[in-house]
């Protein structure tokens, strides 16, 4: 056991050395944090510098006019917003564990139900690998994070569909 111990213990001392060996590098990497999540057979991470607020589901009141895929109206941080299928929008099958609000920070007045987040993850903006039909979509791009492929959403483009679609503010 001591002798584990010890050699850890080396190996931890020659990483810490090699890292001061090792060229200082000032290059400055682009971080994103995102939220991902599963909408039918699909993963999806969601920047969270484009969302003002995230909650769990609270009563949703629902409108009978209301426009395609607004589930109706709730509280979300003191403000009454107009709740969403972020599921239904994108053509990924809706869950009946739709737990989670998130606010748009494009129009608090707008959130997202989805299911529970699987994960946070913080990774390279530069690994995100924009695909040609990407401009025209609410998605723009995906990254690869363990083996997995992930889409990576535009919120803001999100309201901007719903807004296209009759939902929202103008």
């Amino acid at each position: 056991m001591i002798d584990e111990i010890d050699e850890h213990r080396k190996r931890l001392a020659h990483a810490f050395d090699r890292a001061f060996s090792e060229p200082f590098s000032n290059e400055h990497r682009r971080l994103g944090d995102f939220l991902v999540l599963r909408l039918g057979q699909h993963w999806y991470a969601l920047p969270v510098d484009e969302l003002a607020g995230v909650q769990n589901k609270k009563a949703i009141q629902f409108l009978p006019d209301a426009p395609p895929f607004c589930l109706g109206l709730s509280g979300v941080r003191g403000r009454v917003a107009a709740i969403y299928d972020l599921g239904a929008l994108i053509g990924a099958p809706s869950s009946d564990r739709l737990s989670w609000l998130l606010q748009a920070k494009a129009d608090p007045e707008v959130a997202l139900l989805v299911p529970k987040p699987e994960r946070y993850l913080r990774a390279e903006l530069d690994r995100i690998v924009c695909e040609a039909s990407a401009s025209e979509g609410v998605t723009v791009g995906a990254l690869i994070d363990d083996g997995i492929a992930i889409n990576v959403l535009s919120v803001a483009r999100v309201v901007s569909a719903i807004r296209a679609r009759g939902g929202g503010r103008s």
